[in-house]
């Protein structure tokens, strides 16, 4: 493989103002009534937040962190063309990439190297909706239908698919757009259209709203673009999605790269190409099916700059006071988080987006929250430790046949080192595939 990158390595080693502006929401009170009625009860109630390191807790040195990295790398170099990885481990931050940027060049990738991050866009639109479910402007018990217009056949769509179902993959919808030619949808009328369209036919739908889980790229793309459509945006060479999603969450966590290849033609065309990676296999045009409106479920591109930000924020350790008080919503909240394919299994969960895994008994318990990306040979996958400050992701520019990026993400995590004097964890996160 080509040659390791030049490692970008910052050491958190003070309590920054990040923990303090992050920390304005904390105790923010959550009005059950604009959750929709989604659990039994009423009144305010208090949501729990990840703990946050202080200045005195023991944080391990960045260079300690970066040979975690160089172990993966070299076990597992001969499965990859370039890989991005980061972490966060108390108050050190890390990332480091290594291999090729793209097929046939020596150049690595570097910090600022875009990569697709495919289904980690699912967080951004999941995170979208929760900040209008706490400002009051949604309901997650409100259906779909009412934020599509009638013209685009939402009376075909049942009443019942909430949301939330579509939020947490109950929505009954198909995988992928349930027409044959998806490319050739025009407008986001038409997209619209599709949900209609499928519910007319017998043999679409994989169930009933709030049946079952079954993941669903196309459930996602029909949230997102009806949040963007609700809240004021309106589609041109990129989607509505797209504008309401970089003004109201990736503006104000300083997120600069992380836009799709629609977003990034339309405004800066030559930075795009010279910044991104291309894959093994490499997808041309670059971008999610269907263009645009898919965007939502899996369209964006980013880069390590920005997913070390978008993990601490994930984790709870830096955000805004409005985002920081939506996110609990997210993973944090337990009449929102049902179960994944098993429905009496309660160590593999789904929240809104993320997936909640949980594994070992007392000291050694630890629930996991993970989220994974494949688009067109690119992968990727993030992962923290629930109430620890301890996450990490991955970003590839390949498709392993032998290895997902989960499972790697999740060897990164588990083989971080403990801060010196400190006592390591007993407990280990188990991968969650797919």
């Amino acid at each position: 493989m080509g040659a390791t990158a030049s490692a970008t390595v910052r050491s958190v080693r003070t309590a920054s103002r990040a923990w303090v502006r992050g920390g304005v929401a904390v105790a923010a009170a959550l009005i059950l009534s604009a959750l929709g009625g989604c659990g039994s009860g009423g009144g305010p109630f208090h949501a729990r937040q990840p703990a946050r390191p202080t200045p005195s807790t023991p944080t391990p040195p960045a260079s300690a962190v970066t040979r975690a990295f160089d172990a993966i790398y070299r076990r597992h170099r001969d499965q990859m063309l370039g890989i991005c990885m980061g972490a966060i481990d108390e108050r050190t931050r890390a990332v480091k990439c290594y291999g090729q940027a793209r097929p046939g060049s020596a150049r690595p990738p570097r910090p600022t190297t875009l990569f697709q991050i495919g289904s980690i866009s699912k967080t951004f639109t999941a995170t979208l909706l929760a900040l209008r479910v706490h400002g009051g402007a949604v309901r997650l018990a409100d259906p779909i239908k009412r934020y599509i217009p009638s013209a685009d056949a939402s009376a075909d769509i049942p009443a019942s698919m909430t949301l939330l179902d579509l939020a947490d993959h109950y929505s009954g919808l198909p995988r992928t757009t349930p027409i044959q030619n998806s490319l050739g949808i025009g407008s986001l009328d038409q997209y619209f259209a599709a949900a209609g369209h499928c519910e007319r036919i017998p043999d679409c739908p994989v169930g009933r709203p709030g049946q079952r889980y079954l993941y669903s790229n196309f459930a996602y793309g029909i949230l997102g673009q009806a949040l963007g459509r609700h809240d004021g945006y309106s589609e041109s060479s990129y989607s509505a999605w797209e504008k309401d999603n970089a003004a109201n969450v990736a503006a104000p966590l300083g997120l600069s790269h992380t836009k799709s290849a629609f977003a990034w033609r339309a405004t800066v065309p030559a930075t795009f190409e010279a910044l991104r990676a291309r894959a093994s296999i490499e997808p041309d045009p670059p971008f999610f099916v269907p263009p645009p409106y898919g965007d939502p479920a899996g369209g964006l591109y980013s880069s390590s700059v920005d997913m070390i930000k978008w993990l601490s924020f994930s984790m709870g350790l830096t955000g805004t006071p409005s985002l920081d008080a939506a996110r609990p919503l997210l993973y944090d909240t337990p009449r929102l988080i049902r179960p994944r394919e098993n429905p009496l299994d309660q160590s593999s969960r789904i929240g809104l987006a993320w997936r909640l895994d949980t594994s070992g008994k007392g000291r050694a318990r630890m629930t996991c929250i993970s989220k994974n990306g494949e688009s067109r040979g690119f992968t990727s996958s993030m992962v923290f430790a629930k109430d620890r400050p301890r996450g990490v992701f991955v970003m590839l520019n390949t498709a392993p046949e032998t290895l997902a990026a989960a499972a790697l993400a999740t060897e990164l995590l588990n083989s971080l080192p403990a801060a010196p004097g400190a006592r390591p964890s007993p407990g280990r996160c188990r991968t969650a595939i797919p």
